[in-house]
């Protein structure tokens, strides 16, 4: 998957879409609806693993 800053992402994102603890005009997501300045899990690291497992799994078979 393109990402903007390194031009390749695995597509593995462990922080729900937009809960940030800035607002960048320039972010490429848009305006953060929920500013966050707490430590917090939103998932479980044994999900993350196996999302990091496949999206490698997934990259080495389509190179």
């Amino acid at each position: 998957m393109p990402s903007r800053r390194l031009g390749r992402s695995l597509g593995v994102n462990v922080v729900p879409l937009k809960y940030c603890n800035f607002n960048c005009i320039y972010c490429q997501l848009g305006r953060t609806k929920h500013v966050i300045n707490d430590l917090r899990m939103f998932y479980p690291p044994e999900d993350i693993i196996r999302e990091l497992e496949i999206a490698v799994r997934t990259r080495i078979m389509t190179t």
